[in-house]
């Protein structure tokens, strides 16, 4: 073959798809110069860049990444991009790398019928396999309709930008990502901090990195205790309002931090709760929860929640801070939840029941004596609450390991991690567990 002829050819196919925005994408994602496109003239025929794969290294660290561009034939997945797609993850799961999806794409190609469903359905299986190997992050930045959908959702973290579509059928309310950023570029951003807190795979750990001090601001809720604990500048919020969940390091290490803070936790919020927790415990990342909550709004949500807690295997500290009542204290705080710590703060209360239901069973005759029950409840109840659910006597009962001031919280959580940082558990021989969903 002439020579000249030849490279002439392949410069005229690389310049064809040199100005693909999902290649601008990725160039952002990745260390400067660090980018290795991969299959970069696999096409079907018409669309040579409706999607750019490859890796690189983010903050120094191996990543492998795919990006669509709907700009190209409404980044719709065919054969070819699905055949480039499914490569990215088993190059990933091979080499111990985490893989992230830039998606802006209406679904699946149409036009080609059903080889277009079977290709889609080959990323969702190659997404499947690999949960729980390596962490797997999606990047929502314009369209992620249809199909596409369903492989972004399997994803460990989505991050979406502000006002972008993200849904399964036309009609459907927005699936809500984990974290909603206002632009293309600060979504980018927040997924090489997300990466660089997150270990490479299920067998390695994250980095861990020195830290100045053990101080931590006043505290005396639950509300800001995550940031109080946390080392400053390290928390990425996965969403919550009440019940936080939340990557931080404590002491330089990278944790998994939960506060149960509704009054009764809805079933929606234990199930994303759940997920976060077998996330952390998927890539051995130890969990802290914080509790002040009075129980549960549904079975299947105290049921979902507990079983996560009780398969984790990973790390478990528990603070509570404030009421741990019933099931709550059943499937998130105390012995049954796994937890190797479960500390307490002088204002932690620990029943069975809440005071108010509790004084109808266990101080009836008091409740009816009284002149003017209906009002002074109230008053019976908070008594009730501190002679029987007191943390000093809990500690006296062996309900907790310790009663801490709030101020110590910090350094005793750093300790502990220290202690547990060799914990290895060893479960009963099966498939999987059957998690209540």
């Amino acid at each position: 073959m002439n020579m000249p002829r030849q490279l002439k050819k392949l410069t005229d196919a690389v310049s064809a798809i040199k100005s693909s925005k999902a290649r601008e994408m990725l160039l952002q994602l990745f260390d400067e110069s660090t980018f290795v496109e991969i299959d970069r003239l696999v096409n079907d025929g018409e669309n040579p860049a409706d999607a750019v794969v490859g890796y690189g290294m983010v903050d120094e660290s191996a990543v492998y990444a795919f990006a669509q561009d709907r700009s190209v034939c409404n980044g719709a997945i065919g054969k070819a991009q699905a055949l480039k797609i499914s490569k990215i993850f088993e190059l990933a799961a091979q080499n111990g790398a985490p893989v992230v999806g830039i998606f802006d794409s209406d679904g699946a190609k149409l036009g080609e019928g059903v080889d277009a469903m079977d290709a889609i359905a080959e990323i969702l299986l190659a997404t499947n396999n690999i949960s729980g190997v390596v962490p797997q992050v999606a990047v929502i930045t314009g369209a992620c309709v249809g199909s596409s959908a369903i492989i972004a959702a399997n994803a460990d973290i989505v991050v979406a930008v502000k006002d972008a579509d993200f849904y399964l059928n036309p009609g459907d309310e927005n699936s809500e990502a984990a974290i909603t950023v206002d632009d293309k570029e600060t979504a980018i951003a927040k997924v090489r901090e997300i990466i660089s807190m997150l270990p490479a795979n299920n067998l390695t750990l994250p980095a861990a990195y020195d830290f100045d001090s053990i101080d931590m601001p006043a505290c005396e809720n639950i509300e800001g205790i995550i940031e109080a604990v946390a080392d400053p500048g390290t928390s990425i919020i996965l969403g919550g309002e009440n019940n936080q969940t939340v990557l931080a390091r404590v002491g330089g290490i990278v944790c998994g931090m939960v506060t149960l803070a509704q009054e009764k936790i809805s079933q929606c919020e234990a199930s994303r709760l759940a997920r976060f927790i077998r996330l952390c415990d998927g890539f051995t990342l130890p969990v802290i929860t914080f509790v002040d909550s009075a129980g549960f709004e549904s079975l299947e949500g105290a049921a979902k929640l507990s079983h996560a807690y009780a398969e984790a295997t990973t790390a478990k500290i528990t603070i509570i801070v404030g009421k741990a009542y019933g099931s709550v204290y059943i499937a998130a705080a105390g012995k049954s939840a796994g937890a190797d710590i479960v500390l307490a703060w002088p204002t932690a209360v620990i029943l069975p029941l809440a005071p108010m239901a509790a004084i109808h069973i266990f101080w009836k005759d008091r409740l009816s004596s009284m002149a003017n029950p209906t009002e002074d409840r109230e008053k019976l109840a908070e008594e009730f609450a501190e002679e029987q659910g007191d943390a000093l006597t809990s500690a006296a009962n062996g309900f907790v390991s310790d009663v801490i001031a709030p101020s110590e919280t910090k350094a005793k959580i750093i300790s502990l991690l220290d202690m547990l940082s060799g914990k290895r558990v060893s479960r009963l021989p099966k498939k999987h567990s059957n998690i209540v969903l």
